[in-house]
């Protein structure tokens, strides 16, 4: 049985609203940004296996991203720029330990892959 990506965005959702142990709320709020990016990544990602394009594995996320960015349809199109966005949140809650991660930007990035993963739904991926 294969992994339901959506159980990330579920997840990003009780990290940004219940933390339990108030001095891991960066924590919490940096792991809700980043499961809000990998888990419409993934879906996005299958699908485009499911379709048969050959998705490599050196930069696999830019790849994923270009594919849904030069599609004529225009709910893949907002894909692959939705997923642009919401890579350079992960990126910045993964690595920069200078980067202020608050609760606006952890639901913002949450609300963007809400929306990423309807779009998604929209052209059968799910």
């Amino acid at each position: 049985m294969n992994f339901d990506w959506t159980l990330y965005l579920q997840l990003a959702d009780e990290l940004i609203g219940h933390q339990r142990t108030p001095g891991l709320l960066e924590a919490y709020l940096r792991t809700a940004v980043s499961r809000s990016y990998y888990g419409v990544f993934c879906i996005a990602r299958d699908f485009l296996v499911s379709r048969g394009e050959a998705v490599p594995k050196a930069d696999t996320h830019k790849f994923v991203r270009d594919e849904y960015w030069k599609s004529p349809n225009r709910a893949e199109k907002k894909i692959g720029k939705d997923l642009l966005y919401l890579w350079i949140e992960r990126k910045d809650a993964d690595y920069e330990d200078g980067a202020t991660i608050d609760i606006n930007r952890a639901r913002t990035a949450y609300e963007m892959a809400k929306r990423i993963l309807e779009r998604l739904r929209n052209v059968g991926a799910i």
